[in-house]
């Protein structure tokens, strides 16, 4: 890949600020709770509460179940949140406040491997400083830190995990997928693609490291009781009523039909979701690595159940098409982008009370309309002579 011109002083100048102003941004909100009326952390006590359950020789799952949070991660995530217990709640909250950070630079660590190419603070140009600082100080970043939650820490194994493939090193994306799965409706596409991809050993591995996770929970519940209490703790989670299709909290393509009258189920529309992965890995020869890893996402946003701060594992759709329309300077291009992102990230809080589906639930849509216009704009890159982005990265999929 062409190394990128040197920026001059003004835009170095920019490109710092604007990186100051996305730190900032996610200090405030995120560490700070700037706008936030929820007390920090809420979600991390769930974590926590059924940690000290655990402990205690209290099934948690059940223990939990019927309550207006219940806890319902799968049974080797026990063992990573049995870690925080060791510690008072509010030191265990800043040290998984402190993973969260950590995992956002991982995030940004793979973003610069696959599209930015920032290979100096001195050639920085303010399209790579700005793709860069959305990542940081987007509202979905900052709420994920502020509730405490695992999104984070997930999303950079997920990335990391692909990245690690891509280069080979099997074991170490084995290990990483047994982190990614602590939220499995955000694993399971990939794991489904490495299996059709033929590469068991990363899954072996992976599996391996999980089954030696639940260890714990075997140990005091017997094996059982673990499963079976994770399971009928699933069917207590549907129930509380931000977490059913059609609550503004839930996104997807369920919960938008939902929310407009019309309820599918939510195995038709997982089921439109495997064939869409199974119809890109017939594909996968057209596609590079970055753009793979970001279907498998967009589709699991789509067609899986998830929260609307799960979005975070999309923003790199966002970031990169903030790269192309900068670096090619392109007006009408960013205009769309400025259009579609405002939508998206606006503070949801502003709209939730809306009695009006079509905008409550628009950022469906809009993330399917933003990934099919990043399709389109990288897809021209070669004919613009801008080829290179997977500098250090396999032009063929994994």
């Amino acid at each position: 890949m062409a190394h990128p011109r040197p920026a001059n002083t003004a835009e170095r100048a920019a490109s710092l600020v604007v990186l100051m102003l996305a730190v900032l941004s996610l200090l405030a909100i995120g560490v700070g709770g700037l706008m936030k009326s929820a007390p920090p952390g809420d979600d991390f006590q769930v974590f926590y509460r059924a940690g000290r359950l655990f402990w205690s020789g209290i099934d948690p799952w059940l223990a939990m179940m019927g309550s207006p949070q219940p806890f319902s991660y799968p049974p080797h995530a026990l063992s990573f949140l049995l870690l925080y217990n060791a510690l008072s709640p509010s030191t265990a909250f800043v040290v998984h406040s402190a993973v969260n950070l950590g995992s956002i630079v991982a995030i940004c660590y793979c973003a610069n491997r696959w599209f930015l190419g920032i290979t100096s603070w001195r050639t920085l140009t303010f399209a790579q400083a700005a793709a860069l600082a959305l990542i940081i100080g987007n509202p979905y970043t900052a709420t994920s830190v502020y509730q405490g939650q695992t999104t984070l820490p997930v999303t950079a194994a997920l990335m990391m995990s692909w990245l690690c493939l891509s280069q080979g090193r099997r074991t170490a994306a084995g290990l990483l997928l047994a982190v990614a799965t602590i939220k499995p409706q955000l694993s399971l596409l990939y794991v489904l693609w490495l299996i059709m991809s033929a590469e068991l050993a990363v899954v072996v591995i992976g599996g391996v490291a999980a089954l030696v996770l639940i260890v714990p929970a075997f140990l005091v519940l017997g094996p059982w009781a673990t499963f079976h209490s994770w399971w009928l703790s699933l069917s207590s989670y549907g129930q509380v009523p931000i977490n059913m299709p059609g609550s503004p909290y839930v996104v997807g393509l369920e919960s938008f039909l939902v929310a407009h009258g019309v309820d599918p189920g939510a195995w038709p529309i997982a089921a439109l979701g495997l064939l869409l992965t199974v119809a890109a890995f017939r594909l996968r020869q057209r596609l590079d690595a970055f753009m793979t890893l970001q279907f498998l996402l967009v589709v699991t946003c789509t067609c899986l159940f998830v929260h609307d701060y799960d979005y975070v594992v999309i923003i790199p759709v966002w970031s990169c098409a903030l790269y192309l329309v900068l670096s090619q300077m392109a007006w009408g291009r960013l205009g769309i982008f400025s259009v579609l992102g405002f939508l998206f990230f606006m503070p949801q809080r502003l709209i939730r009370d809306i009695d009006l589906p079509v905008i409550v639930h628009a950022r469906t849509l809009i993330l399917i309309a933003m990934f099919v216009l990043l399709v389109s704009w990288r897809g021209e890159q070669p004919r613009r002579g801008e080829a290179g982005w997977l500098e250090g990265q396999v032009k063929k999929p994994v």
